[in-house]
């Protein structure tokens, strides 16, 4: 998870035709859901808001706050509670939502767009997501159950985030060695130019914290 810009991208206008008070997600036209669809993949650089895995034709769009009528209806049509979530039943949207989910507060929770994950969470280069050493226990609180909730230490992501960093070292093998003999300016430079030519890959944020342990 990272922070996602959400003012960079406008909401799609088709949402402003649609009123909770009289109408469900399921009244939104195809064509409109592929407009959403589409700006929820600018915005994220298609791939999930959660995970940061790639999404594929069985991504879709998750309401953060959930839409039925006992929840947040009213929040059916906002832009700003609109993600694009990956297709697992494992982890991330579906996995939030399930009907047998334990009860969870969406206040409680790390809002990618609101929040910046950088000051809950650490991702290890075992592929497990920690929180953040030193912080508040407010805030560690909010970290653990964001995990919890979306189940983001699931096997599989676990694994996803180690051979995202093992498909890194077989492009170049023993790099944080290597640059631990740079100078520090030019290990500065090559750390954020890497950083900046990764930042669309999946699960960008292991491979970022694997090289900020050396910067």
């Amino acid at each position: 998870m990272h922070k996602l810009d959400r003012p960079r991208v406008p909401a799609p206008p088709c949402l402003a035709g649609y009123d909770h008070r009289t109408q469900t997600w399921e009244d939104v036209a195809s064509d409109d859901k592929k407009q959403i669809r589409l700006g929820l993949e600018q915005l994220q650089d298609v791939r999930c808001a959660y995970c940061e895995g790639r999404i594929f034709s069985d991504g879709h769009v998750e309401h953060f706050r959930r839409k039925n009528p006992n929840h947040f209806p009213h929040l059916t049509f906002a832009w700003s509670n609109l993600f694009l979530s990956c297709g697992s039943d494992d982890h991330c949207g579906h996995y939030k939502d399930r009907p047998s989910t334990a009860p969870y507060d969406p206040d409680d929770l790390v809002k990618p767009d609101e929040h910046e994950p950088d000051d809950y969470f650490y991702f290890h280069s075992s592929g497990e997501i920690r929180h953040r050493a030193g912080i508040s226990t407010k805030d560690q609180a909010r970290a653990s159950e964001t995990i919890r909730v979306f189940n983001l230490n699931c096997a599989v992501l676990m694994a996803d985030r180690r051979r995202a960093l093992r498909f890194y070292d077989r492009r170049q093998p023993g790099i944080l060695e290597a640059l631990m003999t740079f100078e520090e300016q030019d290990r500065r430079e090559f750390i954020d130019d890497e950083i900046q030519a990764t930042q669309r890959d999946p699960h960008w944020t292991v491979i970022r914290h694997y090289f900020e342990k050396v910067y």
